[in-house]
């Protein structure tokens, strides 16, 4: 009796329960560059090497209209690229060699 009950209280619960479509855009991100005038890849893009406030370091790169910014991690190991050697907000490299301004809103 018990078990009959609850299956009929389990039953009646996900009869509730129904598969509606997700509103909103159907994708969410690409993993391609849709800018008109820019068709370069990232392999084209100046990198530099950030130093952030942990002392580890990211690849950064700017070609005025986009940022682009990674974690640098070790080949080998996987694991994050840190040291003290740089001062945190140091930038090595010159990642603006598009010679336009950056464009703030």
């Amino acid at each position: 009796m018990r078990i009959a009950l609850i299956t009929s209280l389990l039953l009646t619960a996900v009869a509730g329960c129904t598969a509606q479509p997700a509103e909103g855009p159907r994708l969410i991100a690409v993993a391609t560059d849709s800018a008109i005038v820019n068709r370069d890849t990232l392999e084209d893009e100046p990198f530099g090497i950030a130093v952030l406030p942990d002392g580890c370091q990211a690849w950064i790169g700017d070609n005025a209209a986009e940022g682009y910014a990674a974690n640098r991690f070790d080949p080998q190991s996987g694991l994050p690229v840190c040291s003290d050697r740089l001062p945190p907000g140091a930038v090595i490299g010159n990642i603006q060699q598009t010679g336009f301004p950056d464009i703030l809103p």
